[in-house]
């Protein structure tokens, strides 16, 4: 009897700590993604001040000495570029990656190529590396383009360097909104990270949770979307380089592919290509008036102001 009273305890003890454990691992992972919120809603804070401050100066002079283009030139036309990122090839990309992803998921297409990724983990586990390299790759270019060009007195490279950079900044400011207001559910193909594999049975290719406020799953895909914004930014500026252009569009589809296969809908990356587009080609054009010094005599946008709003078309 006391035998079995002990085993009675030690089983509830056990049971206790697990259970102890459970609540611990949750709410630190709840403090996590608490503390991630509010550290995006700051960023957002800092980009729309920087949208007051510099969204309104539209030629400004900066001091270039020695071919060392300051640091503070990342903030270049930063609030125009935000604003007509929306209103580049006046709205098709976001209204064609709106009416895309609806047509993948009406046509059956999402769930289609979702269940090919799925039956295939040979093809699922080959986008895994996408995952890494599409955080990587955006964060190590511009430092290496930077230095490099700071090092060999490279105006061109130096600008190309400080475009990813508010490239990055601008498509973290407009794709992190956007995946918390969708909420879309995930494909659920792989077992990685935070991520897990569901079942290939149902079709949940419209399931949206709204406003959940998680800026890390949903849509668009943000790994395509920065590899595209970069790789129209960055061939804006060498417009006249035919293999660069190759390579770094080649990169980002082969990111965007691997998102398809792993962790997002294929709508999602589609989507994500078409916004970033929109973002690169925005920037990389305003940066590239520095070395052409051409301002787009049809360029339509939008501003904010604290107490208003209106629309600008420079001549």
């Amino acid at each position: 009897m006391h035998l079995r009273l002990d085993c009675v305890d030690k089983i509830q003890s056990s049971f206790f700590h697990i259970h102890i454990d459970k609540i611990l691992i949750y709410n630190s992972n709840e403090l996590m993604l608490a503390t991630m919120k509010k550290s995006i809603l700051i960023f957002f804070l800092i980009i729309f001040l920087c949208t007051n401050l510099y969204g309104q100066i539209d030629n400004v002079e900066h001091t270039v000495s020695d071919n060392t283009v300051p640091l503070n030139l990342v903030f270049h036309n930063i609030g125009w570029n935000f604003l007509n990122s929306f209103t580049y090839n006046y709205g098709a990309n976001f209204i064609g990656a709106g009416l895309g992803t609806w047509a993948f998921i009406e046509t059956g297409a999402d769930l289609h190529w979702r269940n090919i990724a799925y039956n295939n983990s040979t093809l699922a586990n080959s986008g895994l590396s996408a995952v890494y390299i599409g955080v990587i790759v955006p964060a190590v270019t511009p430092i290496t383009l930077y230095l490099i060009g700071k090092n060999n007195q490279d105006k061109k490279m130096q600008i190309a360097a400080l475009a990813l950079t508010q490239t990055l900044a601008l498509t973290l400011a407009i794709q992190s909104p956007l995946k918390m207001i969708t909420g879309r559910e995930e494909p659920a193909i792989v077992n990685h990270g935070n991520h897990r594999r569901g079942l290939a049975t149902d079709d949940f290719s419209k399931k949206f949770d709204w406003f959940n406020m998680d800026f890390v799953k949903g849509w668009p895909s943000g790994h395509t979307a920065n590899a595209f914004s970069a790789a129209a930014a960055i061939t804006e500026i060498y417009k006249d380089n035919f293999w660069l252009k190759v390579g770094a569009y080649s990169y980002a589809a082969l990111i965007g592919f691997g998102m398809s296969v792993n962790v997002h809908w294929a709508s999602e990356a589609f989507a994500g290509a078409l916004i970033g587009y929109a973002i690169g080609k925005t920037v990389g054009k305003s940066f590239n008036q520095l070395l052409e010094k051409d301002i787009d005599s049809n360029n339509l946008s939008f501003y904010f102001v604290p107490n208003g709003f209106g629309v600008v078309k420079r001549f």
